[in-house]
């Protein structure tokens, strides 16, 4: 289970490095879950962590394929994360901003 909190909590931080670069990356997305993984495959090779060791899922030939795939699934992570936090701020959004249109409407009818 602990597997499982590590590799959400790097996933956080990808999605936090990664919107460090939003600004840049804003027009395609295809470059912003480029840089998530890159980011992931980063960071999981800095500090060796292999998912599928720590869970003794199958044999793999080469340490560093659960390592570099242990990246993508962190950058993978990450993107869902970002979707997942930027639905909820767009609810968000829309919910109190119509809200306070409507209100200046209603008052100024009102007046």
């Amino acid at each position: 289970m602990h597997v499982f909190a590590l590799f959400l909590f790097f996933s956080f931080g990808v999605m936090g490095l990664t919107m460090f670069g939003e600004r840049y990356l804003h027009q395609a997305k295809e470059r912003w879950v480029a840089m998530a993984c890159a980011w992931g495959v980063a960071l999981a090779w800095l500090a060796g962590l292999n998912m599928w060791a720590a869970w003794s899922v199958g044999n793999l030939r080469y340490g560093w394929v659960g390592v570099t795939l242990t990246g993508l699934a962190i950058g993978g992570a990450a993107t869902f994360l970002h979707a997942v936090t930027e639905f909820f701020s767009g609810l968000h959004r829309k919910f109190h901003d119509q809200a306070e249109v409507m209100e200046q409407r209603e008052l100024r009818r009102a007046a």
